[in-house]
């Protein structure tokens, strides 16, 4: 277990790692989504959801669980991805909304 010391070097750490925009910077490849680059708001909505974890996140999970299944020795299938088509048609019903005057 962790000092208190050691924790709090650890919490400087990770200080500077958050100042960095490298760092901070949005790695989901679907730059299409509403939410990306927001991911305080997209994670918020995927625990309120409880369907996913987010794109960028699962890379993370599915190293670790390939591990896991193969240790109980069962088969692990990918979710199928939403259909990029979904994000144009989202995007090209925003831009036929603004187009429409609003009463």
């Amino acid at each position: 277990m962790r000092t208190k010391n050691e924790y709090y070097e650890q919490v400087l750490k990770n200080r500077k790692l958050v100042s960095d925009p490298e760092i901070t910077k949005c790695t989901c490849q679907n730059t299409l989504c509403d939410w990306h680059g927001k991911c305080k708001e997209c994670v918020a909505l995927h625990r309120f959801h409880n369907n996913h974890v987010p794109v960028c996140l699962q890379p993370i999970i599915e190293d670790k669980l390939k591990e896991l299944v193969g240790v109980v020795e069962m088969i692990a299938t990918k979710k199928e991805a939403t259909p990029i088509e979904y994000r144009h048609y989202v995007k090209e019903c925003d831009i036929n909304k603004k187009g429409k005057k609003q009463p």
